[in-house]
């Protein structure tokens, strides 16, 4: 049994990685991709990008920023663009759904990105002159493990030449030139109206939201396996759109 063509692909433009213009296509997931996935961290979200981009060897040189702006469309490519969050009100303990669009939250962050040129591998000048080089994943993965004091060494060493006036300044041109898609959103309580606050953080939200269907892949892999008797590398070899589209057949769905 062979498939042709994966069900989708997409196209991302890089803006805060490479100096000259750069386009990665990112493929549909196959069931290999999805049961490789074993965490949430930093490290697990560039494997797994790395397996759906080309070029792969690509997402190992992209920043933060660039990671989520991929993440981003995966999340669009296999759920849609609508995210959907349950919430507990801290006052009156009553459950409600905060709701928003992703394309919007993109539009709004970007509307808020400084101007900046990339002259260098992850190096960003601004228009007051500051270079700012931005870490990969292999140096956030290094700083997550060494804790906080390895965390503030390694914004520290992200700062070239004399500019800015200490950590908290360069923190924020950070945000402002490779801003993330990593924010607290407006999340007032639907029944009582108590204002609270909600973290929406693209690499965990979609990567959980992976590792919560791994039981969803399983069982379409059992019940493709039974129906039609294909291998079990056959069966995750399929794009995840297409191996869904048998599962349910086989179920009686369509």
């Amino acid at each position: 049994m062979t498939v042709g063509a994966l069900a989708w692909a997409e196209r991302v433009i890089p803006r805060a990685s490479f100096p000259e213009s750069q386009t990665l296509h990112l493929r549909e997931p196959t069931g290999h991709d999805e049961l490789s996935l074993d965490g949430i961290d930093t490290r697990a979200a560039a494997r797994l990008l790395a397996r759906l981009a080309d070029p792969p060897g690509a997402v190992a040189a992209l920043s933060a920023s660039d990671r989520d702006r991929l993440l981003a469309v995966l999340h669009r490519g296999l759920w849609g663009d609508r995210i959907v969050s349950s919430l507990e009100c801290p006052a009156c303990a009553a459950p409600y759904d905060l709701s928003f669009t992703l394309s919007e939250l993109q539009q709004q962050i970007e509307s808020n990105r400084a101007p900046g040129t990339v002259i260098a591998l992850r190096t960003v000048q601004d228009r007051t002159g500051a270079v700012i080089h931005l870490p990969d994943a292999e140096e956030e993965d290094a700083a997550a493990l060494g804790g906080h004091q390895a965390g503030l060494a390694l914004l520290a060493a992200a700062m070239l030449g004399d500019h800015g006036d200490g950590l908290t300044d360069l923190d924020e041109r950070l945000d402002a030139l490779a801003p993330l898609l990593d924010v607290d959103l407006e999340a007032p309580c639907a029944e009582c109206g108590h204002p609270a606050l909600a973290r929406f953080d693209i690499q965990t939200f979609t990567l959980q939201r992976l590792l919560d269907e791994r039981e969803a892949v399983l069982g379409e892999v059992h019940e493709l396996a039974s129906g039609y008797h294909w291998g079990l590398s056959e069966i995750l070899g399929l794009p995840r759109g297409v191996r869904r589209a048998f599962a349910l057949r086989l179920g009686g769905g369509a």
